[in-house]
C-alpha cells in the first residue's frame, strides 16, 4: 500500500469515525486550551508596572503554576491514554477486518497511529486557538486581581506557553501512539474480530445486604457531618476528629454508591405504574447496572467534583472579599511600630531620620500614639465565657489586654477624617475588629458594667463595641480587643508600644519610602516594624490572585477529568451492551423511545455524582467560609455564579457530546444489521 493510499485511508477513517473521536477530541482540546492559558499569564506586559511586593507575588504565581503544570501534564497524559483505550476498543473489529484482507500488523499499527496523530494535531491547533482566546480573558481577570488598570492590557501571544504546550502534548501523543502500536502488534486476530462480544456474568440478587450497606453509608456520612460541624474542617495533631470525619465520609460515600443501585431499583419498582410503562423497565435496569458496575469510578468522580466545586467557589469568593479587606485594613499610608521593651520610649520619627528616612519630608500628616498593657489578661476579661480560639490565637488568653488613652485614639480617628469619641473621667469603651475574638469582647462588655484598670474603676460608656482600625498591621484587622480609657488612667500602666501614623503628601514616592524602610524592618536588633499601604495592597491582591488562580486551575482540571471519566464509562457501557438496543429495535421499540432512554441514562449517570458532590460542597463550603472569615478576618460569600457557568460549559459539553456519541453507536449498530 502506497503512502498516498495510507494517507487517504487515515483521513477517510477519521472522517467516518468523527463521532467516536468526539469525546477524545473534546478532552484534548480543553486540556490544551487550559494548559496554554494558565501558563501564558506570566507574559502579560501590564504586570511590569507592579511594585516590589506585587512583583514578588506575581513571580511566585508563575513559579507555582509552572510546577503545578508538570503534575497536571502527567494527570492529563493518563486521562488521554484512558480515552484512547475506548477508541482502540471501538476500532478493534475494523482492524481485524484489515488483517483478514491481508494487511500486516505493522501497516495497521502505522495506520492507527496516523489517525491518532491526525486527531491530535487538529485538537492541538483547536486547543491553542481556544487557549489564546481564553488567555486574554484570564489576563484581564489577573490584572483585576492585582489591582492594575485595565487600560494597560495588551493582547499577547505567549511564545513560551506555546512551546511548553506543544512540547508537553507532543510527548503525550507520542506515548499514545506507542501504546496503540504495542496494542495492535500484540493482539490476536480472533480477539480483534470478537472484541464487541462480551460475556456478562449474572449474579444472584441479594436485596438485604445492599439495604444494610445503604443504611450504614448514611450513618457514616452522618457521623462525618456531626464531627465536621462540631470541630470544623481544619486538621489538628491533638484532635483526630478531622481524620476520623474524613475517613467516615470516604467510607460512607463508597458504601452509598455500592448499594445505591439495588435501593434505586427497589424504590422505582414500588411504583408499578411508572416501572411497567414503555421502556422504563429496561431503563431502570440499565441505570442500576451502570451504578453497580461503576460505583468505584462514581465515588472517585464525586470526590473530585466536591474538590472542584469547593476550590472554584472559595477561590472566587476569597478573591472578591480580599478587595474589601485591603481597603478596611489600610486607613493610613504608613505606620511604624516600636516595642518599648526593646527600644525604650522613643520618638519614632527621630529614629527614622537617623536612618535616612526624613518622614516629615514625605508626610502631609503624622501622629505618634501609644498603646499600654492593662493589669488584667484577656482570660480575665473573658471570664465566665466558653472561649474557643483558633490555634493562631492560643496565646491570647494569657496576654495582657491592650489599653489606649482616648486622646491617642481620637488623634488616630482624626487622621482618618472621623469624628472623635467622648469619655467621662470614669468611663471606658471597648474596640475590636478581629472576628476571632469579637464575640467574646462583645459579651465581656455586656458582662462588665464596670471594670478596674490601674486601680481606677470605670463604667462602660456604651453597650456597643467599636470596630475601628486605629493602626495597621501586615495581616489586616487584628485588634483582638482594646480598652479605651481616659488619659489619666494610663499613668499607672506599663507602655507596650509606640506607633507613628503617617499620611503621605500627594507627591510622595511610596516606592522610595518603602525601599528605605526595608532595612529598618529587617534589623532584628531593634523592635521596629512597619506596615505600608501600597505594600499591603499588593500583598492582599497578590495573595488574592495566588489563591484564585491555583484554585481555579486545579478545579477546572478536576472538572475536566470527572466529565471525561463519566463520558468514557458511559460510552464503554453503551458499546458493551449494544446488543440490548438491537433486541429492543427487533421487538418494535421506536427510535424516539430508544433515544429518550439513552438521554435519560446519560443524564442520570452524570447527575448522581454531581448531586451528592453538590450536597457535600454546600456543607463544606459553609464550614470553610467560617474558617476563612475568622482566620483571615474577612467576610465573604460564596460566588456560585462562576462555578455554575464553568459547570455548564465543561460538564454540559461532555454530557451533550456523550449523548450524541451514544446515539451514534446505536444508530450505527442498526445500520450494520440491515
Amino acid at each position: 500500500m502506497s503512502k498516498i493510499t495510507s494517507f487517504k485511508l487515515i483521513f477517510r477513517n477519521v472522517h467516518k469515525n468523527i463521532r467516536d473521536y468526539l469525546i477524545y477530541f473534546l478532552t484534548l482540546t480543553l486540556s490544551v486550551s487550559l494548559f496554554y492559558a494558565f501558563n501564558s499569564i506570566s507574559d502579560q506586559p501590564a504586570f511590569s508596572d507592579m511594585g516590589i511586593t506585587g512583583s514578588l507575588l506575581y513571580d511566585q504565581l508563575g513559579i507555582l503554576l509552572s510546577a503545578l503544570s508538570v503534575v497536571i501534564a502527567v494527570v492529563l497524559a493518563f486521562l488521554i491514554i484512558y480515552a484512547n483505550q475506548f477508541l482502540l476498543k471501538r476500532r478493534k473489529k475494523e482492524l481485524g477486518v484489515y488483517m483478514v484482507l491481508g494487511m500486516k500488523k505493522g501497516r495497521i499499527s502505522r495506520l492507527f497511529a496516523g489517525e491518532t496523530l491526525c486527531v491530535g494535531v487538529i485538537a492541538l491547533v483547536s486547543g491553542l486557538v481556544l487557549g489564546f482566546l481564553f488567555s486574554q480573558g484570564l489576563s484581564l481577570v489577573a490584572l483585576k486581581l492585582f489591582a492594575i488598570e485595565l487600560d494597560k492590557f495588551q493582547i499577547v501571544f505567549s511564545a513560551g506557553a506555546f512551546r511548553q504546550t506543544v512540547l508537553c502534548f507532543a510527548i503525550i501523543f507520542f506515548i499514545v501512539m506507542l501504546f496503540n502500536v504495542w496494542s495492535v502488534t500484540n493482539v490476536k486476530l480472533i480477539d480483534l474480530l470478537t472484541a464487541s462480544r462480551k460475556n456478562e456474568s449474572i449474579k444472584a440478587e441479594n436485596r438485604v445486604l445492599p439495604l444494610c450497606l445503604f443504611v450504614l453509608s448514611l450513618i457514616c456520612i452522618g457521623i462525618s457531618a456531626v464531627l465536621f460541624n462540631k470541630n470544623g474542617i481544619l486538621p489538628s495533631r491533638e484532635n483526630m476528629s478531622f481524620q476520623i470525619a474524613g475517613a467516615a465520609l470516604v467510607v460512607g460515600t463508597f458504601l452509598l454508591f455500592n448499594s445505591l443501585s439495588t435501593v434505586f431499583i427497589q424504590v422505582v419498582r414500588a411504583g408499578k405504574g411508572f416501572y411497567l410503562k414503555g421502556l422504563n423497565t429496561f431503563l431502570v435496569r440499565q441505570i442500576g447496572s451502570k451504578i453497580r458496575t461503576n460505583y468505584l469510578v462514581v465515588t472517585i468522580v464525586c470526590g473530585l467534583l466536591t474538590i472542584t466545586i469547593c476550590a472554584v467557589s472559595i477561590g472566587a469568593s476569597t478573591a472578591l472579599a480580599m478587595n474589601e479587606l485591603s481597603k478596611a485594613a489600610t486607613p493610613y499610608d504608613l505606620n511604624v511600630l516600636s516595642s518599648v521593651s526593646t527600644d525604650g520610649d522613643s520618638n519614632i520619627s527621630e529614629y527614622l531620620a537617623t536612618h535616612d528616612v526624613a518622614m516629615r519630608d514625605y508626610a502631609e500628616n503624622m501622629e505618634q500614639i501609644s498603646i499600654y498593657e492593662a493589669d488584667m489578661t484577656y482570660a480575665e476579661l473573658f471570664e465566665g465565657q466558653n472561649v474557643e480560639l483558633w490555634p493562631i490565637d492560643e496565646e491570647v488568653p494569657n496576654s495582657k489586654v491592650a489599653v489606649i488613652p482616648v486622646s491617642d485614639f481620637n488623634r488616630a480617628l482624626a487622621m482618618q477624617g472621623k469624628e472623635p469619641i467622648t469619655l467621662n473621667d470614669d468611663q471606658y469603651l471597648l474596640n475590636c475588629n478581629y472576628t476571632g475574638t469579637y464575640q467574646y469582647v462583645s459579651l465581656a462588655l455586656q458582662n462588665h458594667l464596670e471594670i478596674t484598670i490601674g486601680g481606677t474603676t470605670l463604667l462602660r460608656a456604651s453597650d456597643e463595641v467599636l470596630q475601628e482600625t486605629y493602626f495597621m498591621t501586615s495581616v489586616g484587622n487584628n485588634d483582638r480587643g482594646t480598652i479605651i480609657v481616659p488619659d489619666h488612667v494610663v499613668a499607672g500602666l506599663e507602655k507596650d508600644v509606640n506607633v507613628v501614623l503617617v499620611q503621605y503628601k500627594s507627591d510622595a514616592d511610596s516606592n522610595e519610602i518603602l525601599q528605605k524602610m526595608i532595612p529598618i524592618g529587617l534589623d532584628e536588633a531593634h523592635g521596629y516594624r512597619y506596615a505600608e499601604k501600597n505594600m499591603m495592597y499588593e500583598m492582599f491582591y497578590g495573595l488574592n490572585a495566588l489563591v484564585s488562580f491555583l484554585c481555579c486551575y486545579i478545579g477546572l482540571i478536576f472538572l475536566l477529568i470527572c466529565a471525561a471519566l463519566l463520558a468514557l464509562k458511559q460510552l464503554t457501557e453503551t458499546t458493551d451492551n449494544i446488543y440490548r438496543y438491537g433486541l429492543l429495535q427487533k421487538l418494535g421499540a421506536k427510535r424516539k423511545q430508544i433515544n429518550r432512554t439513552l438521554f435519560t441514562q446519560t443524564a442520570v449517570f452524570f447527575a448522581i455524582p454531581l448531586t451528592v458532590a453538590g450536597i457535600y460542597s454546600a456543607f463544606l463550603i459553609g464550614k470553610a467560609m467560617t474558617v476563612v472569615e475568622e482566620f483571615m478576618n474577612i467576610h465573604i460569600s460564596t460566588n456560585i455564579g462562576l462555578t455554575i457557568i464553568l459547570f455548564l460549559i465543561v460538564y454540559g459539553s461532555y454530557f451533550i457530546a456523550t449523548y450524541l456519541s451514544c446515539k451514534s453507536i446505536v444508530t450505527e449498530q442498526k445500520k450494520s444489521e440491515v
